[in-house]
């Protein structure tokens, strides 16, 4: 059985009732989408339905499955510590509040560009405890002890 459901926020929104040996399958879906976009809706719907708690928890399972390279660059005579996120959520990590929080408790300027931190000076130790302390795992996060020339 296949009910369409009138179209919403632009799209087309499909349920699929599958009945198999007794037991009952449904599939949602979205026609007239890219697939790209369709994981955008998708999120945006769980999230409307969730409220305010789906984000958090979706944000905890982030932040908890991010992997985090730090590294310290030399730039003309400075030194630099590059935080990169590799995530498949990058999003909802909230990369700018976490910035702001290690700027913040570093003492130290910075900026944000993409899914990448820069911080000045070498902060490599620090910012792996205050990242910890932020809710990342410390298995997931990678320091080079190399500095690297730019």
């Amino acid at each position: 059985m296949l009910i369409l459901v009138p179209r919403v926020f632009r799209f087309s929104l499909f349920l699929e009732v599958r009945f198999i040996r007794g037991c009952s399958f449904i599939a949602l879906g979205l026609l007239g989408m890219s697939e790209d976009r369709q994981g955008d809706v998708v999120d945006e719907l769980l999230s409307s339905l969730l409220g305010n708690e789906g984000d958090a928890q979706q944000a905890v399972i982030a932040k908890e499955q991010a992997l985090v390279r730090v590294r310290v660059e030399r730039r003309r005579r400075h030194l630099v510590t590059v935080i990169e996120f590799d995530s498949s959520d990058v999003r909802s990590i909230d990369i700018e509040g976490i910035a702001r929080e290690l700027k913040r408790r570093l003492a130290a300027g910075g900026t944000v560009k993409g899914s990448v931190i820069e911080v000045q000076g070498d902060q490599r130790v620090r910012v792996r405890r205050l990242l910890v302390e932020l809710g990342f795992r410390e298995e997931n996060i990678l320091v080079d002890e190399t500095i690297v020339e730019t």
